[in-house]
Protein backbone atom coordinates (compact mmCIF):
# COMPACT_ATOMS: atom_id res chain seq x y z
CA UNK A 1 0.00 0.00 0.00
CA UNK A 2 1.30 3.43 -0.99
CA UNK A 3 1.17 6.49 1.25
CA UNK A 4 1.96 10.05 0.22
CA UNK A 5 3.29 12.13 3.12
CA UNK A 6 3.26 15.88 2.55
CA UNK A 7 5.14 17.77 5.27
CA UNK A 8 7.82 20.45 5.03
CA UNK A 9 9.56 19.45 8.27
CA UNK A 10 12.49 17.12 7.44
CA UNK A 11 12.45 15.56 10.92
CA UNK A 12 8.74 14.69 10.62
CA UNK A 13 9.36 13.36 7.12
CA UNK A 14 12.07 11.03 8.35
CA UNK A 15 10.21 9.91 11.46
CA UNK A 16 6.90 9.13 9.77
CA UNK A 17 8.39 7.68 6.57
CA UNK A 18 10.76 5.38 8.45
CA UNK A 19 8.08 4.29 10.93
CA UNK A 20 5.52 3.50 8.24
CA UNK A 21 8.17 1.95 6.01
CA UNK A 22 9.13 -0.41 8.84
CA UNK A 23 5.47 -1.44 8.98
CA UNK A 24 5.64 -2.45 5.32
CA UNK A 25 4.13 0.59 3.61
CA UNK A 26 5.72 2.36 0.66
CA UNK A 27 5.96 6.06 1.60
CA UNK A 28 6.59 8.85 -0.89
CA UNK A 29 7.57 12.14 0.73
CA UNK A 30 7.00 15.69 -0.48
CA UNK A 31 7.86 18.93 1.29
CA UNK A 32 5.50 21.07 -0.77
CA UNK A 33 2.10 20.61 -2.39
CA UNK A 34 3.50 21.05 -5.89
CA UNK A 35 5.98 18.21 -5.25
CA UNK A 36 3.15 16.05 -3.92
CA UNK A 37 1.13 16.64 -7.07
CA UNK A 38 4.02 15.44 -9.24
CA UNK A 39 4.44 12.32 -7.09
CA UNK A 40 0.71 11.51 -7.02
CA UNK A 41 0.40 12.05 -10.75
CA UNK A 42 3.12 9.45 -11.33
CA UNK A 43 1.94 6.99 -8.66
CA UNK A 44 -1.49 7.56 -7.08
CA UNK A 45 -1.29 6.64 -3.37
CA UNK A 46 -3.80 4.73 -1.29
CA UNK A 47 -3.64 7.32 1.52
CA UNK A 48 -2.60 10.96 1.94
CA UNK A 49 -1.02 12.32 5.13
CA UNK A 50 -0.89 16.10 4.81
CA UNK A 51 0.46 18.82 7.09
CA UNK A 52 -1.88 21.79 7.48
CA UNK A 53 0.84 24.39 6.90
CA UNK A 54 2.92 23.93 3.76
CA UNK A 55 5.14 26.55 2.12
CA UNK A 56 2.99 26.81 -1.03
CA UNK A 57 -0.57 25.82 0.00
CA UNK A 58 -2.43 25.06 3.18
CA UNK A 59 -3.50 21.47 3.84
CA UNK A 60 -7.08 21.71 2.52
CA UNK A 61 -5.90 23.44 -0.66
CA UNK A 62 -3.23 20.78 -1.17
CA UNK A 63 -5.78 18.01 -0.69
CA UNK A 64 -8.15 19.65 -3.15
CA UNK A 65 -5.38 19.80 -5.79
CA UNK A 66 -4.39 16.19 -5.13
CA UNK A 67 -7.96 14.92 -5.30
CA UNK A 68 -8.32 16.52 -8.74
CA UNK A 69 -5.75 14.08 -10.12
CA UNK A 70 -6.82 10.86 -11.87
CA UNK A 71 -7.10 7.99 -9.41
CA UNK A 72 -6.95 10.24 -6.33
CA UNK A 73 -10.49 11.53 -5.94
CA UNK A 74 -11.59 9.03 -3.30
CA UNK A 75 -8.34 8.41 -1.43
CA UNK A 76 -8.60 8.90 2.34
CA UNK A 77 -6.61 11.75 3.86
CA UNK A 78 -5.19 12.31 7.33
CA UNK A 79 -4.40 15.86 8.42
CA UNK A 80 -1.46 16.48 10.73
CA UNK A 81 -0.49 19.69 12.48
CA UNK A 82 0.90 21.25 15.61
CA UNK A 83 -2.37 23.17 16.07
CA UNK A 84 -4.67 22.03 18.82
CA UNK A 85 -7.99 20.56 17.73
CA UNK A 86 -9.90 23.76 18.49
CA UNK A 87 -7.67 25.86 16.19
CA UNK A 88 -7.50 23.10 13.59
CA UNK A 89 -11.29 23.03 13.33
CA UNK A 90 -11.14 26.37 11.48
CA UNK A 91 -8.88 25.08 8.71
CA UNK A 92 -9.98 21.46 8.41
CA UNK A 93 -12.58 20.38 5.92
CA UNK A 94 -14.81 17.35 5.87
CA UNK A 95 -12.48 15.98 3.18
CA UNK A 96 -10.02 14.84 5.85
CA UNK A 97 -10.93 11.54 7.46
CA UNK A 98 -8.79 12.13 10.56
CA UNK A 99 -6.76 14.80 12.33
CA UNK A 100 -3.60 13.95 14.28
CA UNK A 101 -1.70 16.50 16.36
CA UNK A 102 2.06 16.92 16.42
CA UNK A 103 4.08 15.61 18.03
CA UNK A 104 2.70 12.47 16.41
CA UNK A 105 1.85 9.57 18.70
CA UNK A 106 3.21 6.68 16.63
CA UNK A 107 0.75 4.17 18.12
CA UNK A 108 -2.16 6.42 17.10
CA UNK A 109 -0.62 6.95 13.67
CA UNK A 110 -0.26 3.20 13.16
CA UNK A 111 -3.82 2.49 14.27
CA UNK A 112 -5.16 5.25 12.02
CA UNK A 113 -3.24 4.11 8.95
CA UNK A 114 -4.24 0.48 9.53
CA UNK A 115 -7.88 1.55 9.82
CA UNK A 116 -7.78 3.15 6.37
CA UNK A 117 -5.46 0.72 4.63
CA UNK A 118 -6.59 -2.62 6.02
CA UNK A 119 -6.75 -5.43 3.47
CA UNK A 120 -10.51 -5.81 4.09
CA UNK A 121 -11.11 -2.16 3.21
CA UNK A 122 -8.85 -2.36 0.16
CA UNK A 123 -10.68 -5.42 -1.11
CA UNK A 124 -14.11 -3.91 -0.50
CA UNK A 125 -13.19 -0.74 -2.41
CA UNK A 126 -11.94 -2.50 -5.46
Amino acid sequence: MDILLVDDNPLMQQLIARFLGDLGYHVDVAGRADEAIVLARGRPPHLFIIDMHLPDLDGPEALHALRALPGCADMPAIAISGMDEHDAHHVLTKDFAEYLTKPIDLDVLQATVVRYLSEDRACSVG
